[in-house]
């Protein structure tokens, strides 16, 4: 016979699977729920940013079809072992739409780490389309972004250290920067896709075109990787890296259209350039790695001798494809 401990030993054993907790729940969006309900696929939450409120880490946020007139915020955060995923469900199309939003407001405001945010479409911003504010380990993948007031995808901080190991990866920007639309400013503009002050982060697989300002811009920011990326028809210069050592730029497609809404003095922007304009974060263009891009119709990967113009230091150029004419890159 078992001591009477032995039995209750096993009872707990039993019972003790049974009330763990579950990390990874789903929670539902849909247009025509509510945000007083549980979130379940029978009774759904109204809106996106309900949904992120409520998350814990590991879940994930599933957005049925339809267009969310938003300010989608996003604040708490996942955990290394246990992201927080926000999608469409499979095969239907979500719209974060931003035409009726407050000026000069972000539409999509990531303000948390390890989130994923994948797969949806984001027009229309007063600002900038997706922000991540102070971020580490955001994931921005497989979105389109387009007609934002400033720019398309953006990760950063104004402090350094504060923002780092950012993935922005296989979206597609265009159509950006809207308030340089009638082509009028000399100097000011974002980026399409940005990053500033965000260390170790990762820029591949985009596509980046027919934006009014810079295609992709990284300013005062360390050890980034720019990799596999389109970039074409940009007003501004296509590829910039402005204070951003350790850099490493490979395997782009950078060309043009012959189109003249793009064209800045009269010919296409330049097709990589490197430069350290005055910013409060000062960083030497020092260990940057140019290679393996293709560059058509936007002249050479140069070096900007202007503003603060610290010169570059310890870097390589090479590999690099200069075609005179973009029209094998279409």
């Amino acid at each position: 016979m078992l001591p009477a401990h032995s039995n209750m030993m096993i009872i707990l054993a039993v019972i003790l699977p049974l009330t763990a907790p579950v990390n990874a729940a789903t929670l539902y969006v849909s247009t025509t729920g509510d945000d007083t309900n549980p979130g379940t696929l029978a009774l759904p939450f109204r809106s996106i940013s309900k949904a992120a409120q409520v998350a814990a880490p590991g879940a994930t946020i599933t957005v049925l079809g339809g267009v969310y007139e938003e300010v989608v915020q996003i604040p708490v955060a996942g955990t290394p072992e246990l992201p927080i995923t926000f999608e469409p469900a499979p095969g239907q199309d979500v719209i974060i739409d931003g035409s009726a939003t407050p000026p000069d407001t972000s539409l999509v405001q990531i303000n948390a780490s390890y989130i994923r945010f994948k797969g949806f479409t984001v027009r229309h911003s007063t600002r900038t389309g997706i922000a991540a504010w102070g971020t580490h380990h955001v994931q921005i993948t497989d979105n389109k972004v387009f007609g934002s007031r400033r720019g398309g995808i953006w990760a950063g901080h104004t402090d350094a250290g504060q923002s780092y190991e950012n993935l922005i990866a296989r979206n597609e920007v265009w159509d950006n920067c809207l308030e340089n639309k009638a082509r009028s400013w000399e100097s000011g503009w974002p980026q399409a896709i940005g990053l500033h002050a965000s260390d170790r982060s990762v820029v591949q697989g985009n596509r980046s075109y027919r934006n009014y300002c810079e295609g992709i811009g990284i300013q005062s920011t360390q050890g980034v990787d720019i990799r596999d990326n389109t970039v074409f028809d940009s007003y501004s210069v296509n590829i910039y890296l402005d204070n951003a050592p350790r850099t490493v730029v490979q395997d782009n497609k950078v060309y043009h259209t012959y189109n003249r809404d793009f064209y800045r003095y009269g010919r296409p922007a330049r097709g990589i350039q490197i430069a350290n304009e005055y910013t409060e974060i000062e960083l030497p263009s020092k260990n940057i790695t140019v290679v393996r891009n293709t560059l058509a119709g936007v002249g050479k990967v140069t070096y900007g001798k202007y503003q603060r113009a610290s010169g570059l230091v310890d870097s390589v150029i090479r590999e690099n494809t200069i075609l005179k004419k973009p029209e094998s890159l279409w």
